[in-house]
């Protein structure tokens, strides 16, 4: 075992360890990270449970790599803290994601990251930088997550608005009803899950649980990102709209149906 010259062995010497963040030009985050044996261990246990494939809802295989995998629990894991109330707090307030909203972007007047009106009329995170229309959605279904809307000149109007956000409440009736995410075939527990809204609350949507579905990341993404859809059946539960992959010759459009983690479609070009 290689040692110190403190007689510590290399690969346990905590005073060796460090970590990198860095926010690079194109917006992206690199972090780097050198730790000892231990914490290297804490921080594999943490991830492990949290790394494993997810099926696709046909019985596919996962489409995300190691590393992909790897990155969404670490997401996970960072989740996870900002949502508990019993950490340590940055003068006073407990730290969170902050979303600075131009009035003009959230109402449709403007293009959030497209530069429409301005460096004002572009959404942009506290640390990172400017973001797109879809990422807005994304965050601002995110009750953890604190919205600040702001005028042209970047000063403050209103810091989050209690109905926007799903209260107690109706996340008890969605976790009652979900169990969990809502996507068909994932099955994630209710604690790794955002509250959607539907019909997003800029466009007229109610915070309600007729409105809302339970989203893990992954699938909160595909909605955003992914072009998934979801909408409220008939039947009162969520069905989902799932795009053909073209990288998947034969793919075919999907409509879905999920809860309770059973998965029906009436599709009729629905892949068997």
């Amino acid at each position: 075992v290689e040692e110190g010259f403190d007689g510590v062995p290399v690969a346990e010497n905590v005073e060796l360890n460090e970590m990198s963040v860095v926010v690079g030009a194109d917006g992206r985050t690199n972090v780097a990270i050198d730790v000892d044996a231990v914490l290297g261990e804490e921080l594999l246990q943490a991830l492990d449970p949290l790394c494993r494939p997810v099926l696709q809802p046909d019985g596919s295989r996962d489409p995300r790599n190691a590393g992909q995998r790897r990155a969404d629990a670490f997401g996970q894991i960072v989740r996870t803290y900002l949502a508990r109330n019993d950490r340590p707090t940055n003068g006073g307030v407990l730290p969170h994601v902050s979303l600075l909203v131009p009035v003009a972007v959230e109402s449709g007047s403007g293009s959030a990251g497209s530069g429409a009106g301005g460096a004002g009329q572009v959404a942009s995170l506290g640390f990172t930088g400017p973001v797109s229309s879809p990422t807005v959605g994304l965050v601002l279904c995110d009750a953890a997550l604190r919205r600040i809307e702001v005028d042209g000149d970047g000063s403050a109007l209103n810091v989050g608005r209690e109905h926007r956000a799903v209260t107690v409440q109706i996340r008890k009736g969605l976790e009652a009803r979900d169990r969990g995410c809502a996507a068909p075939g994932c099955g994630r527990p209710v604690g790794w899950t955002d509250a959607h809204h539907i019909v997003p609350w800029s466009e007229g949507g109610e915070t309600s649980l007729a409105n809302s579905v339970l989203l893990c990341r992954m699938h909160h993404t595909k909605v955003h990102h992914g072009g998934w859809e979801v909408f409220m059946g008939t039947d009162h539960d969520p069905w989902f709209i799932i795009p053909a992959d073209p990288a998947r010759p034969g793919s075919k459009r999907r409509v879905v149906r999920s809860h309770a983690r059973r998965t029906f479609t009436l599709a009729e070009d629905a892949a068997a």
